[in-house]
Order: C-alpha cells, then sequence, then structure tokens
C-alpha cells in the first residue's frame, strides 16, 4: 500500500507486535501536532462563536495539538473535553460547538500534515487546489482554482505559495491533490 505520510510502498500488515491506531503505528505517531499558535488564534477568531476567553484558549490549543487529537476526530475530542474541562459550566460552550470548532482544526492540521509530507517526495513540485463543493463556492474560492499563477497550471501552487484558507474559522473549501514534476510535462 502506498503511505502518503512517507512517499513510500509500504506493507498492509503492521509490524509484529504493533498496535496500530487510526492507521498509524506507535512509533510513527506524534506527540504535538502542527498548529501554531497564530493560525490557532486565526481559527478562532474567525469562528465567531467561542467566548474571548484566554483559558479557554489555552485548553483549546492544548487540546488541538495533542497527538491524541487526530485519533479521536472532532466529536470525540469535544466529549472528551467537556468531561475533563467542563466547558459548559466553565464557558458556556456546547458540545456541538466544540465540535464544530475541533472539524476546522482538524481539518487545517491534517492538511498541514498532508503538505509537509508532500513537500518531502521526490519529484513533487506543488498542490492543485479543487473545490469540495463547487455549488457554494465563493468568488475568491473560484478564482484560486482558476489562477495560474505560477506557470504550472490552473489551481498549481508551488510548495512555497499554497494559499491559506480564505475564510479562517471554517473548513478549508479545497482539496488538495500532489502535482508531481512528471505530470507537468
Amino acid at each position: 500500500m502506498w503511505s502518503w505520510l512517507r512517499g513510500k510502498m509500504e506493507s498492509d500488515v503492521p509490524p509484529s507486535g504493533v498496535i496500530v491506531d487510526a492507521g498509524i503505528p506507535a512509533q510513527d505517531r506524534v506527540a504535538e501536532l502542527p498548529l501554531p499558535e497564530p493560525l490557532f488564534i486565526l481559527h478562532y477568531n474567525g469562528f465567531g462563536a467561542l467566548p474571548d476567553d484566554a483559558d479557554l484558549r489555552r485548553v483549546l490549543l492544548a487540546t488541538a495539538r495533542d497527538g491524541d487529537f487526530l485519533r479521536d476526530l472532532p466529536r470525540v475530542s469535544a466529549q472528551k473535553l467537556e468531561a475533563r474541562a467542563g466547558l459548559q459550566a466553565r464557558f458556556g460552550v456546547d458540545a456541538d460547538t466544540m465540535t464544530r470548532f475541533f472539524r476546522v482544526l482538524h481539518a487545517e492540521i491534517t492538511r498541514r500534515m498532508y503538505v509537509e509530507a508532500a513537500r518531502q517526495r521526490e519529484g513533487a513540485v506543488g498542490l492543485r487546489l479543487t473545490l469540495l463543493k463547487p455549488e457554494t463556492a465563493s468568488p475568491e474560492e473560484r478564482v484560486m482554482v482558476a489562477t495560474d499563477a505560477h506557470g504550472l497550471g490552473a489551481g498549481v501552487y508551488p510548495f512555497g505559495h499554497i494559499p491559506e484558507n480564505p475564510h479562517p474559522g471554517s473548513e478549508n473549501p479545497f482539496m488538495i491533490r500532489v502535482v508531481m514534476k512528471k505530470d507537468l510535462v
């Protein structure tokens, strides 16, 4: 099976004696996820349904950076956090709101991990953006997938110029695919 995380072929059988959780062997899991604080704050402020509370931001950032965040997925992460930190009682935030916010962060983190893995692939030149929901895309989003700003084709961006989510606080509207040098000829 092809491992998009490592960019190479791997066996479908996990190494002997290793418990595989969420498809990632324990030895390959990260303790902290790639979520820089400025990016977290950008999405927190853009989300608009969370109170301006430094303690809440601290708790949410720590939760979203924890290596288990990807395995647990947004709903379970919100439920665990409610049980552990009492979000409703302490901050007035219900589990559904927290789940929606965690979906934004979950997508952002997995996107960043995918981009980093793609960057490491030999022969990869960038990423192609396509719209997840073309029927509801904004004019700005449509321009981003139609423009050939770098001479690589419409919607293709080299790794140093991959655009950020144009709507902080909402799920990224783009699906991304690795573009290999051989695909450009």
